[in-house]
Parts: C-alpha cells; structure tokens; sequence
C-alpha cells in the first residue's frame, strides 16, 4: 500500500514561561489549562497557537503566506453575510504554502471555498502538573512620577516549568492536491511534485526551529523539539498523540517503553520510522539508545525526514 500519511511526536522542555496565555483574571495573566479527573491541571499550548508560530517560521524563512481579508471590505459578496463572517485568507492553496497546508474557510454570496487542513497539529500539553506559580512584576512610576515609595501597578503572570508532548499528523495524499470545491471551480488542480517537496521540507524545518508565543519579550522560551518519533504510514492514525510521553516517576525521562509499544502495535501501517534525540538532554540518554538502537540525534533524524519525504513523491 502507498504511504498516505506522516505521524510526528515530539516532546520540548519548557524552563519557565506561559507561551499561550489564558484569559485574564484581574491583572493576572493566566496560563491555558486542562483539568484531569482527578482535580490537577496541565498546562498547554493550543494547536491554533502552534499553527500560527508554524506560520510565523514560513515569513521567517522567506515564503509569502495568504494575507488575511475583511469580509466587510467587499459589500457585493457580503450583503447577505454583514459583518457576521469572520475574517478569511486569500484561499489560494495553488499560490501559498500556508492555504495548502493549514485550509480555509471563505463563506461569502457566489464564493464559498473550503478546505479542511491537511496538516492536523495536536495542542503541545504539559506532562506534570501546574503548581500555581506566578511571575511577579511591576509597572514602576519611579521614573515618570518620581515617587518610588509608592511603587507601580503590580501583575502577575501564570507560569510553568514542565516538559510538554505534541504530535503531528501530515495527508501526503491532499498536499498540493485540490478539489473543485476547494478552487470554487468545477475542476480540481494538482501541484507539481516538486512544489510538494518544497511545502513539506518547509513544514519540516519550521518544526524543527519553532518558536513563538507570549511573553517572549521577558520569559523567553524554547519550544522546538528535543526529542522527536517520526512514521510514514499507510493508514491515517496519529499513533504518537497519546504515547509519546516522559516518565512520571523520573522527572525528564522519556517513557521508552509506551512509545517502543506504539511501534510494535502499528507495524503493520508503518512503512518508515525515525527516531531522533537531543543526547544528554533527558535523565534516561542511555535506555533511549538500548531501546531504540538506531537512534538518531535530533539534527541527524530531520534530514531524514526531509529525504524520505523527498523520496516518497520522486517514487510516487
């Protein structure tokens, strides 16, 4: 069967920060936070922030991603929508990177295009839980108003020293690949093989520099991956999104274990895997390499990656 899909998981270490904040409590900024059944909480990063950090990496390295459009700015196609629809790109996946890989919505009278994103990106959570630490910090007045006695307006902000998990799942089949429905024409259009290497080495190399999020200016943070599990796959499962953790019992150790299982289990639907690390970067460096042999360090397993991909669609 002909690969369909790429699985990636990945797990980052965040030393403090709030890279996605919540909403505003008072003048605490809070961080955004699941609850667990038994009453803790885990931070996250939400798979809507994470796409946009992707998008920012696309500006970075030189693409021109779809401009956002005003629906209210076209009264022809709005009249019967007002102000009601929401902001859209320029739905244009044959000429940018981002309406290909991420989709679009565009509802207005006499052109409504859809695509549903190939590129399926899971939030990034928090392995432990949240203590409730907070950064304290002031908006002083000692200079403006020359009275330090009485000190500035206080805030505060949530913050997390965590390991967190994400997972990745990548159509090979849709990339570069659109329907009529998707063009607002009665046929579809196919992209070049090599403008699909090129989208996909890109979505490659933006997750291997990400970076993004609030807070940077004072709390920056590091959120590219430090260990990453990589599958070509002949059937669409992200396998890594609920095996790919670190250990509770020894903080910073990755559960070699579960992940080892998720290859066994889905043998059958994989048709490549790469597995890749940062060395002396966890607490277990030396079971990582008993277990998986042929690990990889972590620049090592994305120029893997970026040639499998190369590979797949120069064979298909």
């Amino acid at each position: 069967m002909e690969s369909n899909c790429i699985s990636i998981g990945y797990l980052f270490k965040m030393s403090i920060g709030n890279a996605n904040s919540g909403f505003n409590e008072d003048n605490v900024s809070t961080l955004k936070k699941i609850t667990l059944p038994d009453g803790s909480t885990l931070p996250y990063i939400s798979g809507q922030a994470i796409r946009r950090y992707i998008r920012d990496k696309f500006v970075e390295m030189g693409y021109e991603i779809s401009p956002l459009q005003d629906p209210r700015n076209d009264d022809e196609k709005t009249k019967e929508t007002k102000t009601k629809s929401p902001d859209f790109t320029e739905c244009d996946p044959v000429t940018y990177i981002d309406d290909d890989l991420f989709g679009f919505m565009r509802a207005v009278s006499g052109d409504n295009r859809k695509r549903t994103s190939p590129v399926r990106v899971s939030p990034a959570i928090g392995i432990y839980p949240f203590q409730n630490d907070r950064d304290l910090g002031t908006k002083s007045s000692e200079q403006t108003r020359d009275k330090a006695a009485s000190g500035g307006a206080m805030f505060e902000t949530e913050i997390t020293h965590n390991y967190f998990c994400g997972s990745i799942l990548i159509e090979l089949d849709r990339i570069g690949n659109f329907i009529g429905m998707e063009l607002n024409k009665k046929e579809g259009s196919v992209l070049d093989k090599e403008i699909k290497v090129i989208r996909l080495t890109a979505l490659i190399n933006a997750i291997e520099r990400l970076w993004g999020g609030g807070k940077q200016s004072r709390l920056l943070s590091d959120i590219s991956p430090k260990f990453l599990a990589y599958a070509r796959q002949s059937s669409k499962n992200p396998i890594f999104l609920e095996t790919l953790r670190t250990k509770q019992d020894v903080i910073g150790a990755v559960n070699v274990e579960l992940l080892n299982s998720a290859f066994s289990a889905n043998n059958s639907i994989i048709q490549k895997k790469l597995v890749g690390y940062l060395p002396g970067f966890f607490e277990n460096d030396g079971e990582i390499k008993d277990v998986f042999n042929d690990v990889l360090s972590i620049d090592e397993c994305l120029n893997q990656i970026r040639a499998d991909i190369t590979d797949v669609h120069k064979k298909g």
